[in-house]
């Protein structure tokens, strides 16, 4: 069983599990979040987390691949996570490699694995996901209002943030048991 850490606001989920991971937390484990202070993406890039209807989660694990081996991860766990959602929700998503998740043109999800790489392997590694469930999407900054979606809108009708961050857990657990 996963430990599952949750947090109200923290800065970041993904900096968040290397501190834990720096405390001695045996893996893999789970940090949620309801709002994120600095959420961030690719590159360097802001993630807008301040909606707590949207879904904030990173996983701390060590992968059993050779860093050339892990490279493509984020991409894996968004094609598994759009399948899932797809199948749960009826829709069809499509994943813009190397890490996000679009319905009809808008991004709904982005997937960011950072990690620890030491003689020749990785010591530590965290995927974190911002997932675009329920939100406002008013909220967001105008540039993203008009390439930003939510599983809501992509369904017309309101998603449970809780049911969304139950099927990334069990899509999660199945890959981190194949890593």
């Amino acid at each position: 069983m996963m430990e599952i850490f949750r947090h109200g606001s923290i800065d970041s989920t993904n900096a968040e599990c290397f501190r834990i991971f720096d405390r001695g937390q045996r893996v893999p484990f789970l940090v949620i979040a309801e709002t994120q202070t600095h959420g961030r993406g690719q590159f360097g890039r802001n993630w807008y987390s301040g909606d707590v209807k949207n879904s904030y989660m990173s996983f701390g694990f060590i992968p059993r691949q050779l860093p050339q081996e892990f490279q493509n991860f984020s991409t894996l766990v968004a094609e598994k996570i759009a399948n899932r959602l797809g199948e749960f929700l009826g829709l069809a998503f499509f994943v813009k490699s190397p890490n996000d998740i679009y319905f009809s043109g808008k991004k709904l999800c982005g997937i960011l694995t950072e990690s620890r790489i030491g003689e020749g392997r990785i010591i530590f590694a965290v995927t974190g996901i911002g997932l675009n469930v329920a939100g406002d999407i008013s909220k967001f900054s105008e540039a993203l209002q008009s390439t930003a979606t939510t599983l809501s809108n992509c369904c017309g009708r309101e998603i449970a943030r809780s049911a969304i961050e139950v099927i990334i857990l069990e899509v999660m657990e199945k890959l981190l048991g194949d890593s």
